[in-house]
C-alpha cells in the first residue's frame, strides 16, 4: 500500500543530501562541545542536571547494578554507562578501589560527563535522521530532507544535544516511536507492532512521561482497524502486543525500578509531588498559565515562522483526515496539555514536540505553500518557511557562540577572579545559597546544598574564602558584613514581596552593584535572555556582584 501523496524520489543521490544534512547537525552539535565541563576550578559541571546522568556509571563502576537513583527512568543511565567503559576503561576500573578525596574521582567526573554528552550527541544526530525517515515514508525524499533539515537547526534542540541529560534522548526514542507508528499505518505488521511498543517503552525508560508517545501507535492502529466481527479479537490482541512490548522495553531496560521499588517509589513520587507544586515561584508568577509560558518558549524553541507552518500543516492534515498528521498532532496535542499542566516549567520539556513539528514543516514545504486547496497561493509557504530556517539557524548560532566564548566570557569565571582578588585578606563573601552551577566557583566543590552535604563530594571542597549563607531572610545580613556579596537571579525563587525586602537590605549595606550581563560587548545576550526560560540561561546565568561600601572604594 502506498503511502499518502508520496511523491518519487529525486534524481539526485538521497544519500549524499541526508548526509549533508547530518553533517550540519553533527557540527552545531559538536561546536562548543567542553562548554562547563569540569576542570581545576569547579567539580561538577555547569549544567545542574549533568550529574545524575553519571549515577548508573558510577555505581557500575564500583560493582553495582542498582543506579539508585529513580528521578527518571534508567536506560540513558546504562547507555552512559557503557560509554564510560568504552571512553573512559583506565578511570572506570580505577573507581572501585578510588579513595574519596583522591584524584580518580574528580577525573571521573571530568571524563563521564564528556562520554555522557557523547551519547546525547549520537542520539541527537540519530533524531534527525529518524525525523527524515518519518517524512520520507510519509510524503517522500523532499519533505524528508526539509523536516531533517527543520529539526538539524532547531535551537532548542541544538543548544540541549550539549547537555549529558534525558531531554534529547528521550526525544529520540519518541521520535522512532512516531516512525513505526506512521508505518504502521500503511503496513499494519506484526513486525511494525513490535517495533511501535519497544520504542515507546524505552522512550518511558528514558524518561517517564515519554512514555505518552504509546498514544501514537495504539491510535494507528486504532485507524487501521477492520471493523469486521470476525476480525475484532485479532485487533485487540494487536493492540495488546503494542501495550505489552512497551512494558517488557521499560522492565527489561529499567529493572530495578521494580526490584528496588521503595526506593524507586520515593522518587517517582516525588517527582510527582514536585510537578504539581513547582519549585520556580518567580517564573509561576509571572507566568501563570503554564500553556502560554510553553507557547512562549517555543518561540525561542523553533522560531514563531517554523510554528506557525507547523501549526497550518497539522490543520490542514487533520481537515483532510489524514491519518498520519492526526496520530503525530493527538500526541502532540496531549504532550502539551500534559506539560503545560505542569507547575514545573523549563522550556526542555517541548523537546518531545519537536520531531512533530519538524515532519510537519516537511509536508508544508515540500508542497511549496501553505493551503488547504490545491488552488491556494504557492507564493506564501516558501518566504515563510525561509524566514524560519534563518531565524532558527541564527538563534542556533548566538547560543553557540555564546556556549564557545566568542566574544563573551563566562561571567562565573570573571567573578570568581574578582572575588579573590577583594578577599584575599581572608574576608568573607555572602552568598544567598550554597555554591552550584550558577554561581562563580568560589568552591571546587560547587555541586549545590544537596552534593555539597554528602560526605563523598564535601571532600572536596576548597572554598576560596569563609562563605556567610543568608538565604532570602534580610535579617541573616548582619554586622561584621561580608567583605562581597554574590547573588545570581536563579537565587531569586521566592514571592516578589520576600524577593523585595531582601534587596532592599542588600542596597542598604553594599553599593555599586555589577550585573554580569552589562558591559560585555555581547548585545545579544540582552535580546536572547529577558523571555526566556530558566534552562536556556545555563550559559550565561545573570549574576549581580559588588563589595561592602566599606570596600567599595578600594575596588
Amino acid at each position: 500500500m502506498q503511502s499518502e501523496d508520496r511523491p518519487r524520489s529525486p534524481s539526485v543521490t538521497p544519500l549524499l543530501a541526508v548526509a549533508g544534512v547530518l553533517a550540519l547537525a553533527a557540527a552545531l552539535r559538536l561546536y562548543a562541545f567542553t562548554w562547563g565541563l569540569p576542570d581545576d576550578t569547579h567539580m561538577f559541571s555547569y549544567h545542574p542536571d549533568e550529574f545524575h546522568s553519571l549515577r548508573g556509571a558510577l555505581s557500575l563502576a564500583t560493582g553495582d547494578l542498582n543506579p539508585h537513583f529513580f528521578n527518571y527512568g534508567s536506560l540513558y543511565l546504562y547507555l552512559v554507562a557503557i560509554a564510560c567503559m568504552i571512553g573512559s576503561p583506565g578511570i572506570f576500573a580505577s573507581l572501585s578501589t578510588a579513595a574519596i578525596g583522591g584524584p580518580e574521582i574528580p577525573a571521573a567526573l571530568r571524563a563521564f560527563t564528556f562520554d555522557a554528552r557523547v551519547v546525547t550527541v549520537i542520539l541527537g544526530i540519530a533524531t534527525v535522521y529518524v525525523v527524515y525517515l518519518t517524512a520520507r515514508h510519509v510524503w517522500g525524499h523532499r519533505a524528508g530532507l526539509l523536516a531533517s533539515s527543520a529539526l538539524a537547526i532547531m535551537p532548542l534542540h541544538v543548544v540541549h544535544s550539549h547537555y549529558a541529560t534525558v531531554d534529547v534522548p528521550g526525544a529520540f526514542f519518541v521520535a522512532l516511536t512516531l516512525y513505526f507508528s506512521v508505518r504502521l499505518l500503511d503496513e499494519p505488521t506484526r513486525r511494525n507492532l513490535i517495533w511501535a511498543g519497544i520504542a515507546a517503552g524505552l522512550a518511558a525508560s528514558v524518561k517517564y512521561s515519554g512514555g505518552l508517545v504509546i498514544v501514537a501507535p495504539l491510535l494507528a492502529w486504532y485507524l487501521t482497524l477492520r471493523k469486521a466481527d470476525d476480525n475484532q479479537r485479532v485487533a485487540w490482541r494487536e493492540a495488546l502486543t503494542i501495550a505489552g512490548c512497551a512494558a517488557a522495553a521499560f522492565a527489561l531496560t529499567s529493572p530495578y525500578t521494580f526490584l528496588d521499588w521503595g526506593n524507586a517509589w520515593r522518587d517517582i513520587s516525588f517527582e510527582m509531588a514536585h510537578m504539581r507544586t513547582g519549585d520556580d515561584l518567580a517564573a509561576m508568577a509571572a507566568d501563570p498559565n503554564g500553556w502560554w509560558f510553553h507557547l512562549k518558549q517555543l518561540n525561542l524553541a523553533l522560531t514563531w515562522p517554523l510554528l506557525a507552518v507547523a501549526i497550518w500543516s497539522g490543520a490542514a492534515g487533520i481537515l483532510q483526515r489524514r491519518r498520519s498528521v492526526i496520530t503525530l498532532v493527538v500526541f502532540a496535542a496531549l504532550a502539551f496539555i500534559v506539560i503545560g499542566s505542569a507547575q514545573v516549567r523549563y522550556a526542555r520539556y517541548e523537546m518531545v514536540l519537536l520531531p512533530v513539528v519538524a515532519v510537519l514543516i516537511g509536508w508544508v514545504a515540500q508542497r511549496t505553500g501553505l493551503r488547504l486547496k490545491d488552488d491556494a497561493p504557492k507564493a506564501i509557504g516558501g518566504p515563510i518557511i525561509c524566514v524560519g530556517f534563518v531565524a532558527a539557524a541564527w538563534l542556533s548560532v548566538l547560543w553557540l557562540m555564546v556556549m564557545g566564548h566568542v566574544g563573551f566570557d563566562d561571567p562565573r569565571q570573571t567573578i570568581a577572579s574578582w572575588a579573590k582578588g577583594v578577599v584575599a585578606d581572608g574576608g568573607t563573601i555572602g552568598l544567598v545559597s550554597e555554591p552550584w552551577f550558577h554561581h562563580p566557583p568560589l568552591d571546587y566543590c560547587n555541586g549545590g546544598p544537596a552534593l555539597r552535604s554528602n560526605p563523598i563530594w564535601g571532600a572536596y571542597r576548597r572554598p576560596v574564602a569563609d562563605f556567610v549563607v543568608t538565604g532570602l531572610d534580610p535579617n541573616a545580613i548582619r554586622e561584621p558584613l561580608p567583605r562581597a556579596f554574590i547573588f545570581s537571579e536563579y537565587d531569586m525563587a521566592a514571592p516578589p514581596e520576600q524577593v523585595s525586602a531582601f534587596q532592599q537590605t542588600l542596597l542598604k549595606n553594599y553599593s555599586n552593584w555589577w550585573k554580569s550581563d552589562s558591559g560585555t560587548g555581547i548585545w545579544w545576550t540582552t535580546i536572547l535572555s529577558p523571555s526566556a526560560a530558566h534552562d536556556w540561561l545555563y550559559p550565561f546565568p545573570v549574576i549581580y556582584w559588588c563589595p561592602s561600601t566599606s570596600e567599595a572604594g578600594n575596588d
